[in-house]
């Protein structure tokens, strides 16, 4: 029980530490300059990793002053529908996306003004905000800790008390 009383605050600890910094980060970029960009081309691209695994890629090019600039914006991935998954049809939000962004679409990002080709969007599909997740997580992993803290203050209370003492 101690073991997973530890585990269980070391994931606490990283998930506070994971969900700090990215919200900074997040919070940092919220500063960058907007601009609104268009779709050049966008589809579904296979993972790297072999597996039936897809995420979402465009092609976005977007003017800051004179300068054009063209970058990417890339989504989580999603098993295709070959594969069995729970909960069924996780890519259907992907193409959904896809279909509602064609060519020439505009889309509000945020650049960076130091590397115009860092970008982020304000869509959580294609690299929105994380802290609302982190949080939640966060708060799954601090309360386990919590649960299984007090679990064994009460099963180590109820031991002491139920051992007898070789000085009474």
């Amino acid at each position: 029980m101690g073991f997973l009383v530890l585990f269980s605050g070391l994931c606490t600890i990283f998930a506070l530490v994971v969900t700090a910094a990215q919200a900074w980060q997040e919070h940092a970029q919220a500063r960058w300059p907007e601009v609104t960009a268009h779709v050049d081309s966008c589809g579904l691209e296979p993972t790297s990793t072999g597996e039936q695994r897809y995420y979402i890629l465009c092609e976005m090019s977007y003017a800051v002053g004179s300068e054009r600039t063209v970058t990417t914006i890339h989504s989580t991935n999603a098993p295709s529908r070959e594969v069995w998954q729970y909960p069924r049809n996780q890519i259907a939000p992907l193409e959904r996306w896809i279909e509602a962004h064609p060519t020439g679409t505009p889309i509000v990002l945020r650049y960076n003004p130091a590397k115009h080709r860092e970008v982020v969007s304000g869509d959580t599909l294609v690299g929105g905000p994380h802290t609302p997740g982190n949080i939640k997580l966060l708060e799954f992993c601090a309360g386990s800790f919590a649960v299984l803290l007090m679990i064994l203050r009460l099963t180590r209370a109820r031991l002491q008390t139920a051992r007898p003492s070789i000085f009474q």
